[in-house]
């Protein structure tokens, strides 16, 4: 199991969206946790811990393949490109409770499909600019739901989700996921707006920006 003892760790490495990965890269605990994500045993877990589990293991080992590729090249800015896309999520493999498994099989294979939740999308963190904000905690079983909450909320009244007159902006997450959003974007959204959204007509998509989300 994850240690929780120290579950808002990630909070420590955090200014508004970005991540101070220098700073992150020397903390043994933040290896420790990579280290049990990797060798952990899910018989037994609950479906919520298993849920909070897989949440976890995406986020952090996004970071772990982060440092990677900061450590072989400080000057790396991102995911900028297909090709460094394509190696990032589909080919690059890593240990998961002692499977190997890609970010995008990770994403797509078991949290989409497993546990159907279109708040998994504000939850977990690709390492971009345009990425909602790494959560500052881990996942834990008895407040996932809440948590989950939280998180869809923060994201739909941020810079993400964008009113201009009858025309509402919205991040292209919204576009590359458009089916796990039922009955509609716009419905999901309202549900999560402090703002009056009645009167809009159409909805836009933001230019996802795929730099490296560091200080």
């Amino acid at each position: 199991m994850i240690d929780i003892s120290r579950r808002s760790i990630l909070s420590y490495y955090k200014r508004d969206s970005r991540v101070d990965y220098s700073k992150l890269r020397e903390d043994e605990t933040i290896r420790g946790i990579i280290q049990t994500i990797e060798n952990s045993d899910l018989s037994g877990m609950s479906h919520e811990e298993e849920f909070a589990f897989w949440l976890n293991a995406y986020n952090f080992i996004t970071l772990k393949s982060v440092l990677q590729r900061l450590d072989k090249n400080p000057n790396w800015r991102g995911n900028l490109g297909i090709w460094s896309k394509i190696k990032f999520f589909v080919l690059e493999k890593h240990t998961v409770a002692g499977n190997r498994i890609s970010l995008y099989n990770l994403e797509n294979k078991i949290l989409r499909k497993r546990f159907n939740d279109p708040r998994i999308h504000f939850a977990i963190n690709c390492a971009s600019v345009s990425c909602p904000a790494l959560p500052g905690k881990l996942f834990v079983a008895e407040d996932l739901e809440q948590y989950l909450e939280e998180l869809t909320e923060q994201f739909v009244n941020s810079d993400n989700v964008q009113k201009r007159g009858s025309i509402l902006y919205v991040s292209e997450i919204f576009k590359m996921y458009k089916n796990d959003f039922q009955p509609s974007i716009l419905e999901f959204i309202r549900k999560y707006s402090r703002e009056d959204l009645s009167d809009v007509e159409e909805v836009k998509y933001l230019t996802y920006d795929w730099s490296i989300n560091c200080t």
